[in-house]
């Protein structure tokens, strides 16, 4: 087993029980001043433990209510710290100290926030925003460029529905993209059969002058399901149908003067499979302008040494919450995170994604369809 990933589950099993004993203390604490006038032992401590039973019950009931208890944990500890700063260098019980005990015991920050970005995270994944980047070249392409539209992890059925996804197609088509790139997790494993039939359908009506390209996300499939609702052939044949083409270590060129090359999906690394980026770069001219198609942004380096002039990604949903983005950039899970890299003379873009996974909210960053101008200098 990888290293990174055995040292997260070590880390992710600490981290439930340092969580759960917090937990616990919080839920104490907001009881303690109901149960000062409770005289049986028994009662006393079933109050809290009441609390806790019901926040389980929420969790099993409604996944994403884990976000709204995380955000709370969070944020309690900042008010935790804030609480022992004002015990240690404020002595006199003024009113404004008062008024902070009754605010504090009552938890009433952590709720307050806590409601609050949740709110903002379901508002944020809604409300889809076009992000555009332009970047320049030295090699000889056309003298209007190519303006490429870039899609990854829509996970139709998380978040966007059909009319959403008809209405984000349209605002594609009008920004008319010569390229359009469909960069992995486009459906999972909550898709439908019948929803992956819309989705491309719908996806395959976007207006462009030069394609439109698929690869793979490690998703798509539906790998982590023990009965897909959809065979991988059933998937290569809608896609297929739609008019869109699908990439897999496969290249296409225009005008000896541009390249797409789409890879097979990284699948954390497992992908015997998987083409070297040398041996597929090898294949084009040295001349014409390199775009890599990677759902995970990975392999950085080695693009950058073999020549891509632009790597294309998704995958990590920017982090998709708060602060996870941050720890993600600390921790070399990918390449990068979110947003535009520059690594020698390639440039990287990376997607946070139309939609995130599992979960219909987003707080990192905004969900996204991208636009992408690449001009000659």
């Amino acid at each position: 087993m990888n290293i990174i990933y055995l040292a997260t589950l070590i880390f992710s099993f600490i981290c439930i029980i340092v969580t759960t004993v917090y937990l616990y203390t919080l839920i104490k604490r907001f009881t303690n001043k109901f149960n000062s006038k409770v005289n049986k032992p028994w009662m006393r401590r079933a109050f809290p433990l009441s609390i806790a039973a019901l926040i389980i019950a929420l969790i099993i009931l409604y996944n994403p209510f884990v976000l709204f208890v995380l955000y709370f944990l969070m944020s309690s500890i900042f008010v935790d710290i804030i609480n022992y700063l004002i015990k240690r260098f404020v002595k006199n019980e003024c009113t404004p100290i008062k008024i902070w005990s009754k605010i504090y015991t009552g938890l009433l920050i952590p709720l307050l926030f806590s409601i609050g970005i949740m709110v903002y995270g379901h508002i944020n994944i809604m409300n889809i925003q076009q992000t555009y980047y332009r970047i320049s070249t030295d090699k000889s392409i056309r003298e209007e460029g190519y303006r490429i539209g870039l899609i990854a992890d829509l996970h139709f059925g998380s978040s966007i529905d059909l009319e959403g996804l008809d209405a984000m197609c349209d605002e594609v088509s009008a920004a008319k993209p010569d390229i359009v790139i469909l960069c992995g997790d486009i459906v999972d494993e909550s898709t439908t059969r019948d929803e992956m039939i819309e989705v491309f359908k719908s996806l395959g009506n976007i207006k462009n002058t030069m394609g439109i390209y698929f690869v793979y996300g490690n998703h798509d499939c539906q790998t982590y399901v023990a009965k897909p609702s959809y065979t991988k052939e059933e998937l290569a044949d809608t896609i297929t149908e739609n008019n869109i083409i699908i990439l897999q270590d496969d290249i296409y060129t225009f005008n000896n003067e541009l390249a797409i090359i789409g890879r097979s999906d990284a699948s954390f690394s497992m992908n015997t499979s998987r083409a070297n980026i040398d041996y597929l770069l090898s294949k084009i001219s040295k001349d014409s302008y390199a775009i890599v198609l990677d759902h995970q942004p990975t392999e950085y380096e080695l693009n950058a040494s073999s020549g891509t002039d632009l790597l294309l990604s998704g995958h990590t949903h920017a982090g998709q919450f708060w602060p996870l983005n941050i720890v993600l950039e600390l921790v070399p899970f990918n390449d990068g995170v979110y947003g535009k890299y520059k690594i020698d003379n390639m440039n990287a873009i990376i997607t946070s994604g139309v939609s995130g996974w599992a979960f219909p909210f987003k707080t990192s960053a905004p969900a996204e369809y991208v636009i992408i101008d690449v001009k000659p200098q």
